[in-house]
């Protein structure tokens, strides 16, 4: 299974804070030069310390910087994601937690995306679908955008710390995430949901997001009904 470029950009952080010999307290350098040493871009330079973030390993104190809060994970959550037989179920647990809030959050930004938000939204299911039909991989870190997108959108501070919950999600659903009919689904949804919150209808764009996450679960329940048999 190829990793995505987030995950191979959250493996070059913890390699570069091992090799800097960088301790707890310590600060990272600012955005612009750790994406450049990292030969990565910025917008998955961020994707990358919102997952290291979600682990614990990070913290970011906005107008200040990244600094380092711990040298090990220290989520459950992110260990249980370690072990293969268990990510299955704790995809599927995520996708609970995603119903919960990601229809809600696509309400939100329905109500409040701006013009600017809702072009930068549109362009990523736009990549997103060229990608997928390329047949290339790129669409997995193009996913964590549009999510992260939409949760800057809703307008909702709470809401938008949640991304890297999200973006575990996602990470471990992009292992199961391999048939043309997901694909195509996945494509069709984004449709949908673009064009609810591009138009400002918040009823529309909750049961889009709702039908996208629902259809996810049931594949990933699909499979762990397989698999037991």
């Amino acid at each position: 299974m190829k990793k995505s470029l987030v995950d191979k950009t959250v493996e070059r952080i913890v390699y570069f804070i091992k090799k800097q010999s960088l301790s707890v307290g310590d600060k990272l350098p600012n955005e612009y030069t750790l994406a450049k040493q990292l030969e990565v871009g910025r917008s998955t330079l961020r994707e990358a310390i919102k997952v290291l973030v979600s682990q614990g390993i990070l913290e970011v104190q906005h107008g200040s910087g990244t600094y380092i809060n711990s040298l090990e994970p220290v989520s459950e959550l992110t260990l249980l994601m370690t072990e293969g037989e268990d990510s299955l179920k704790v995809a599927i647990d995520m996708f609970e937690v995603r119903l919960l809030i990601e229809p809600r959050m696509a309400a939100l930004a329905a109500q409040n995306v701006t013009d600017e938000e809702a072009r930068i939204i549109e362009n990523i299911a736009k990549a997103i679908e060229a990608d997928i039909e390329d047949d290339n991989d790129f669409h997995r870190d193009l996913d964590m955008q549009f999510h992260s997108a939409i949760a800057e959108a809703s307008g909702n501070i709470a809401m938008k710390e949640l991304v890297p919950v999200i973006i575990q999600s996602i990470t471990l659903y992009n292992d199961y995430f391999t048939d043309d009919q997901s694909k195509e689904a996945t494509i069709r949804a984004h449709d949908r949901i673009v064009q609810a919150i591009k138009n400002k209808r918040p009823v529309e764009a909750y049961d889009a997001m709702t039908m996208h996450m629902e259809y996810n679960r049931r594949i990933l329940n699909q499979i762990s009904s397989i698999n037991k048999n």
